[in-house]
């Protein structure tokens, strides 16, 4: 693994340190089944193909740019939605 690699792990895994220490296990539990899913998805990936979901999404993306620009954008759309969902209170 190189050291790029390692920073993107740790980086992605962070968010578990904060859960743990104030003891949000519900959200601790989500994010590390998603963690989990997505590593054996990895590996299967890399078993299956010889390259990793971001290989197969880099070469996506290099033939279909606006393509690749959707799916990300929706992803940032998703991911910033559960984070301003979490944020707001509800009555």
């Amino acid at each position: 693994m190189s050291m790029g690699e390692l920073v993107f792990v740790i980086a992605i895994a962070l968010p578990l340190v904060p859960m743990a220490i104030f003891k949000q296990w519900r959200l601790f539990w989500v994010f590390a089944t998603f963690y989990i899913c997505f590593g054996i998805q990895e590996g299967l990936s890399v078993m299956q193909t010889g390259s990793t979901i971001s290989q197969h999404f880099w070469n996506f993306d290099a033939l279909h740019p606006l393509r690749g620009w959707v799916i990300v954008g929706t992803m940032t759309a998703m991911w910033g939605a559960l984070i301003i969902h979490f944020k707001m209170r509800k009555k």
